[in-house]
């Protein structure tokens, strides 16, 4: 799963990046917006990284149910479940495991 690293990233990056309101504030900084400031030298080859991992095809079987922002985190967390292991593909939901 080599785009599972890129996925978990920008799950980080989106969270940690979202600001809203005046500076400062709170209450109104943190989250996921589903919105990436690629130029910020923090987020250095991500772009390339989601483009590789073809996380647009992916989410575009999702986008019409659930948002990029949410899309975003639940695909890491599927991701960093996966990757547990303990992970049992024929029971994914068994005791103990992140899923």
């Amino acid at each position: 799963m080599a785009s599972a690293g890129c996925w978990v990233r920008l799950a980080g990056h989106d969270f940690m990046d979202f600001r809203r309101g005046p500076e400062g504030n709170a209450d109104s900084t943190g989250g996921s917006d589903g919105c990436i400031n690629f130029s910020d030298p923090d987020n250095k080859g991500l772009a390339q990284c989601i483009y590789s991992s073809d996380l647009q095809s992916v989410y575009g079987k999702w986008c019409d149910i659930v948002s990029l922002a949410d899309f975003i985190i639940i695909a890491a967390q599927s991701v960093i479940g996966r990757l547990e292991s303990n992970y049992n593909a024929t029971d994914p939901f068994y005791q103990g495991s992140m899923n």
